[in-house]
């Protein structure tokens, strides 16, 4: 199978450069954010209170995103000039950590929660299908932008997608570790899906969310070749796995019991709910 590349540019509007990375981004979270939709009308949540939540959520976690990306590449964003300083805000160029957004989105929610008085053990299940969907949508970004790839492939017979992504930068094959999260992503949304109408815990959805994403990253953080290391030992594979082994400990505990988190009955909250 062929994979053609495409200018990161998708088109311009006077002077504003509108890039695929953002459009494949913002994509995702809209997708994501309808699956949430469906969820939180079978949990009881009023539109009213997930909009507020989604404004919520968005904005401080893509701010985590970037922060946590550009605390992670010091070396790309170092600061010299105030065009410097303006570059590192310029997430639509590429360069946002799913990673920080996970403890951002979080925040969002704790927030949003706490203003309308709702248990956000409650609303982290509702919105982690949605959530891993449009992780694994926005890969597509990373695609566009021809990054987050892996280790060479040298061997002609390999150099074919998915296994493989040419790389113009580099003039060369490399592993399509873009797409390989992507899959595994979306069974992982599959999975979720079940889990949020089969679990008769809370948080049972939004901590198997965690043990399988955490999983997957650290994964792919053994393939990428722009990982971050200290010490000679790759950050996310050692930080993924101590956090995918956490969450799996507590995935058993509340399953057994040992941790009580309620039952998920719908909230009866106003609003447009019908």
């Amino acid at each position: 199978m062929i994979l053609c590349n495409i200018d990161p540019v998708a088109f311009h509007i006077g002077s504003l450069t509108v890039r695929w990375y953002g459009i494949f981004i913002t994509a995702a979270i809209l997708i994501g954010y309808v699956v949430t939709i469906f969820n939180a009308k079978k949990r009881g949540i009023s539109m009213d209170f997930l909009l507020e939540l989604f404004l919520w959520v968005v904005p401080i976690a893509i701010l985590f995103a970037r922060l946590s990306y550009v605390l992670f590449h010091p070396k790309d964003f170092a600061v010299h000039s105030w065009a410097d300083f303006g570059n590192i805000f310029a997430i639509w160029e590429g360069g946002i950590s799913i990673l920080g957004a996970i403890p951002g989105g979080a925040l969002g929610v704790f927030l949003a929660c706490k203003r309308n008085k709702v248990p956000v053990s409650y609303v982290l299940d509702v919105i982690a299908p949605g959530l891993i969907l449009g992780q694994a949508l926005g890969r597509w970004g990373n695609w566009a932008n021809q990054e987050l790839y892996g280790k060479p492939i040298l061997d002609p017979a390999w150099q074919v997608f998915p296994i493989a992504v040419f790389i113009d930068a580099e003039n060369g094959w490399f592993q399509a570790t873009f797409f390989y999260e992507m899959v595994l992503n979306l069974i992982g949304f599959a999975i979720l899906m079940c889990v949020f109408y089969k679990s008769k815990r809370n948080l049972m959805t939004f901590m198997t969310y965690l043990c399988w994403y955490m999983v997957v990253r650290a994964i792919m953080e053994v393939f990428r070749v722009d990982a971050v290391s200290a010490g000679g030992v790759r950050v996310g594979v050692l930080g993924c796995s101590v956090a995918a082994a956490i969450a799996m400990i507590f995935t058993v505990l509340i399953y057994a019991g040992r941790i009580r988190t309620g039952v998920p009955k719908p909230l009866e909250m106003q609003g447009d709910k019908k």
